[in-house]
């Protein structure tokens, strides 16, 4: 199993009118790293280079885009067709991690084109897969599927099994988009047996984080952790370090949604403390999330902001922006929950620019709802409206921002957002007080007034 690349059950992510209570669980991405080279060989040198950047990926995405340009200027140079396919594929990588949706699919789409003309069929059967991967995250679910199938015929062709059942996880994580669990199940039970009967542990492993998703969705719990736990010591017996730690962020999740908010936080510790240990940015950022968002139903507002910032910093130091977005919305929601209005305003329209950018609809959706109860909430009917217009627009239409007016730029400091939660959670404790003490007022002149009587 490539290490880090499975998008997270982010429960951090939820928020007001996203349809479905629990955020999905998405796929494994490990298929969109397995660098079958297909019948050609790539350049010694170049596939050096692209080790080298490998070796960076998780701790320092910086530096593996240097590696990687250097072994794409390489390829090039040498004009080498597998191997430029080779490195259009990872750089395509690279860029999908740190959320450029539209650079990913330039790159896997150059991949495809040049493994066409090599008619290297695993090369072609791996990009339709990669190219699958960029629709579905857009939301263009019905052309993500016919490039799954297609890769996925293509690898039973080959008799790639372990090829076919990622592309199988990929389309049964659409249905589960899709609110349609039966057939996700279907497709995960389908990836199970396969996997089964070829030894294949890691897609194992790969469809029991779906399939207990899956359950979430369904509100089956106990199905959930119970298939978490098995899924747990497959980890620990294959000393698959990093889907250990997936699986104790996600049992850590079930537990937070069933609202035992103790167990959570011991997982989500269990989880904070692996990915320390492998250096797993992605997760660390993902994990600290999610404990914010227990701290914020606990009413530990300091400790939250405190776990949303350090995981805003780690998104922001992988470039990753869609994570960024997310945590802008999380940190948004907290201070529209404490009543800071014009401070989750801010915080929202960062997270709405980013997501504009990237043509996140699902997220937008998300952001837009916040805007609504934001300006609702300030009594600025107008541009609550607009707002709701948006979040009415057909899916497809809902990255069109036309007419929105420019927010002021805000700097993201910590600091500022303790002391607005802080400099409110005063004035309301000063509003309370004031009237307490003015009921303490009139009910002593009431005893008085009694007495002397």
């Amino acid at each position: 199993m490539m290490p880090g690349l499975k998008i997270l059950y982010s429960v951090f992510a939820n928020a007001c009118f996203r349809p479905g209570i629990f955020a999905v669980l998405l796929f494994s991405f490990s298929s969109i790293l397995i660098y079958s080279q297909g019948y050609a060989q790539v350049l010694p040198e170049v596939e050096t280079l692209v080790e080298k950047a490998e070796s960076f990926r998780n701790s320092d995405p910086v530096q593996a885009a240097l590696f990687a340009g250097k072994a794409l200027e390489m390829a090039r140079k040498a004009q080498h067709k597998p191997s430029l396919a080779r490195v259009h594929r990872y750089v395509g990588v690279l860029n999908f991690m740190t959320g450029n949706l539209e650079k990913a699919r330039l790159h896997f789409d150059s991949a495809y084109v040049l493994y066409k003309k090599l008619d290297d069929k695993k090369g072609i059967a791996a990009s339709l897969n990669n190219i699958g991967v960029i629709y579905q995250e857009i939301g263009e679910y019905d052309q993500a599927i016919d490039y799954f199938n297609n890769s996925i015929s293509l690898k039973l062709a080959l008799g790639d099994s372990a090829g076919a059942t990622s592309g199988m996880i990929n389309t049964g994580t659409i249905y589960s988009y899709r609110g349609e669990n039966r057939k996700a199940a279907g497709m995960f039970q389908d990836v199970i047996r396969i996997s089964t009967k070829t030894h294949d542990t890691s897609r194992l492993i790969d469809a029991g984080i779906n399939l207990s998703t899956v359950y979430i969705n369904e509100k089956k719990p106990d199905s959930a952790l119970q298939l978490l736990q098995k899924v747990l010591v497959m980890a620990k017996l294959t000393r698959d370090d990093y889907s250990m730690a997936y699986c104790l962020n996600n049992i850590g999740g079930v537990y937070q949604n069933t609202f035992k908010n103790q167990e959570a936080i011991d997982y989500f510790n269990q989880a904070l403390e692996l990915r320390e240990d492998l250096g797993d940015i992605a997760g660390l950022a993902t994990t600290l999330g999610n404990l914010g968002a227990i701290y914020v139903r606990l009413n530990n507002f300091d400790k939250a902001i405190d776990l949303f910032y350090q995981s805003l910093q780690y998104n922001q130091q992988l470039d990753d922006k869609r994570s960024t977005a997310i945590i802008l919305n999380s940190m948004g929601e907290l201070l529209l929950k404490h009543g800071d209005f014009e401070g989750a305003e801010a915080y929202l329209w960062q997270g709405i620019q980013i997501a504009r950018q990237l043509d996140l609809k699902q997220d937008l959706k998300v952001m837009y709802s916040n805007m609504i109860l934001t300006f609702g909430a300030m009594r600025q009917f107008d541009s609550a409206r607009v707002y709701l217009a948006l979040y009415n627009k057909p899916l497809a239409a809902v990255s069109d921002t036309t007419g929105l007016k420019k927010q002021p730029e805000n700097q993201i400091n910590k600091g500022d957002v303790k002391a607005s939660v802080s400099g409110r959670v005063l004035w309301y404790f000063l509003i309370i007080s004031g009237v307490f003490i003015v009921l303490t007022y009139i009910f002593t002149r009431q005893q008085k007034h009694h007495q002397d009587n």
